[in-house]
């Protein structure tokens, strides 16, 4: 296993057999310390990711999914996440076996140059081999991973590339596809190289490159329901929109950061405070303290308000006015009403009786939009807060 030269998410390599099972075993302590506290009633989503578990050994994959199961009984969506090199059919039957209803996979181009550039450790012939598995022994739900914004290296145009990788994901059908735009992290290995960030799209190109993505999605029937995420009708990631939609959440594992209200599990329940919990980005930190190793933080009322506007402006459906009044005693209306009217006499935002919400080019215009409500909301005195979360 080796680390993307872009990735800039928590990740260990060259762990062996015997780190891997130790991680497993505490991830289980961990999440067992979680449901003592918490006790949630249901888990409507589960998500196995933060990594490639792929590369899991099938037999402590088995074990573990046996276990985790005998906790979450009941998800409606299971998803995991994996990567077209560790992809083998021992690990599609095993998830199968165990209620995995939706694999991610990692898939970023089909470009062979562009895999080694961005240090990808399957090239295309893996990319290809990956999805014939699928196609032939993986019956679930199914999304997959592009990068937009890449270099020319190929002798085509960003434009005519994204465009063919996008075609090539299409054709094994998948129901749901996540197309990122390549940011360039500190401290990552691409951070590092000046040649290859003046190879890079300015943004011009690269935004043209992306509208023409966007358009070509929708054309196939894939709907944009969030910046970057488009699925065709009931196959949005119920996991991504719980989190948008800004329900409670819960991560475990090395990196993992969760959201919740210990007094918040009825409609009327007040709320006294919501708690933002980080567990450490290192692994031996973690494995040698599961039970007190995260930090936590107490969300002020203003910064769970904005963070709903962040969210749910992200998505199609925007905010719910009702939710949203709910739970912060007024309406997000009001909590920012001269930059929601400029916005929305701009063509960048819809407002009525039921939410408010982005246009296509509201989208494309996200970080102005949010940063003129944000202007706007620090305004307001957000003592009002009372339920958190609302249905």
């Amino acid at each position: 296993m080796k680390r993307c030269r872009y990735c800039d998410f928590y990740s260990e390599t060259g762990a062996g057999r015997e780190v891997l099972a130790k991680t497993l075993d505490t991830l289980i302590q961990s999440l067992d310390q979680s449901l003592t506290l918490l006790k949630p009633q249901t888990f409507p989503t589960v998500f196995i990711g933060g990594g490639t578990p792929s590369l899991i050994p099938v037999d402590l994959l088995d074990r573990f999914l046996t276990r985790l199961n005998r906790r979450i009984k009941g998800s409606v969506e299971f998803t995991i996440e994996a990567n077209p090199e560790s992809l083998s059919r021992e690990f599609l039957e095993v998830i199968s076996s165990h209620g995995v209803n939706r694999i991610s996979m990692g898939v970023q181009s089909y470009d062979e140059k562009l895999l080694s550039w961005l240090g990808r450790p399957a090239g295309r012939a893996a990319v290809d081999r990956a999805d014939s598995l699928l196609a032939e022994f993986w019956k679930g739900r199914l999304s997959r991973d592009l990068l937009a914004g890449l270099p020319e290296i190929s002798g085509i145009s960003g434009e005519r590339r994204i465009l063919e990788d996008i075609q090539q994901a299409l054709q094994k059908n998948p129901g749901h596809l996540s197309l990122y735009e390549l940011t360039v992290e500190e401290g990552t290995a691409l951070a590092g190289s000046v040649k290859d960030l003046n190879s890079l799209p300015d943004e011009s190109v690269a935004f043209k490159e992306w509208k023409s993505a966007v358009s070509f999605l929708e054309k196939q029937g894939y709907r944009r329901y969030e910046i970057s995420n488009f699925a065709r009708n009931g196959e949005e990631s119920l996991h991504n929109l719980n989190y948008w939609r800004m329900q409670p959440y819960l991560g475990v594992g090395p990196g993992a950061a969760s959201t919740f209200s210990l007094s918040g599990d009825s409609e009327n329940s007040e709320v006294s405070s919501v708690i933002r919990r980080q567990e450490p980005r290192n692994l031996n930190a973690w494995l040698s303290n599961p039970e007190n190793a995260f930090s936590e933080e107490i969300l002020s009322s203003g910064e769970l308000a904005l963070e709903h506007f962040m969210m749910g402006l992200r998505t199609s459906e925007g905010i719910s006015i009702h939710r949203f009044k709910n739970i912060f005693g007024l309406s997000p209306v009001d909590a920012a009403t001269e930059a929601i009217k400029r916005w929305t006499a701009a063509g960048m935002l819809f407002c009525d009786t039921e939410s408010i919400r982005p246009t296509a080019g509201g989208m494309e215009l996200l970080d102005m939009v949010l940063a003129d409500i944000a202007s706007d909301a620090d305004k307001v005195d957000w003592s009002r807060f009372c339920r958190w979360p609302q249905p």
